[in-house]
């Protein structure tokens, strides 16, 4: 099974952040048997991959990908743009798209469609809310957005399917769930998906909410965790190298 420490790096950094950044990165040791994904802001993609080109352990992904082929969608980024920058990952249905630009599950469905016809692999964003959490329907919830993100998906063994589990009270907040909270629902979500006709394709699950360098070691031990979606902890170099150096 493969291990994932995936870098989310928002709308945060500009160039003379991502020269400082990789001063001392590329120089580290990238060992592990963990692939180290670093997703970018869209104007930074091209930059990004210059920088990391040559070095085999770092790969691209993008932060979202359009639904729609090409034509007059502004501000949107579509699959033959991501492929022309070299990204072979993207992040879909995560949940600052959800929350701040509407998008929901038949959305992250119709972006899975291209990305399952595609090199590019899907990184796959779920979660429930704080008043769905408190309401004790969080597996309700999670169960309802795996079905319909994978309604009709025709699942390819020469992909990677990537699910990152992040309770949005979780992300931004400092405040990361339980171990034993993590390890109840990673493993609710495996059987979830084992339920699905995936036909045993390569299908790891990741969790993100704050993730830490302090952390990071304690969530990796449980068994049902496959890596990290990294948000803020992945902007400072240091502190995502050092969590990379967990696995």
């Amino acid at each position: 099974m493969s291990k994932y420490c995936i870098a989310n790096w928002k709308m945060y950094m500009n160039r003379n952040k991502i020269d400082s950044y990789f001063n001392d990165f590329l120089e580290k040791d990238f060992d592990k048997n963990c692939k180290l994904i670093i997703c970018p802001s869209p104007m930074h993609i091209d930059y990004v991959y210059e920088k990391i080109r040559t070095n085999k352990s770092i790969f691209l992904g993008s932060q979202n990908i359009s639904e729609h082929e090409n034509g007059a969608f502004t501000g949107e980024c579509s699959l033959e743009m991501l492929l022309e920058s070299n990204c072979m990952y993207s992040i879909i249905g995560h949940s600052e798209r959800r929350e701040l630009f509407n998008e929901n599950d038949f959305n992250v469905n119709s972006k899975l469609q291209i990305l399952n016809n595609s090199p590019v692999n899907p990184i796959i964003c779920i979660g429930e809310t704080s008043d769905e959490n408190e309401s004790g329907i969080t597996k309700a919830v999670l169960k309802n957005q795996l079905i319909k993100i994978f309604d009709n998906i025709d699942f390819k063994d020469t992909k990677e399917y990537i699910i990152a589990y992040e309770p949005i009270w979780a992300i931004g907040t400092g405040k990361s769930a339980d171990t034993e909270t993590i390890y109840s629902i990673h493993k609710f979500l495996k059987n979830i998906i084992n339920e699905i006709n995936t036909n045993n394709c390569n299908i790891c699950l990741l969790y993100g909410g704050s993730v830490n360098d302090n952390n990071a070691a304690e969530i990796l031990s449980i068994n049902e965790v496959d890596g990290f979606l990294i948000g803020s902890a992945s902007l400072n170099a240091d502190k995502f190298y050092n969590i990379y150096n967990k696995f």
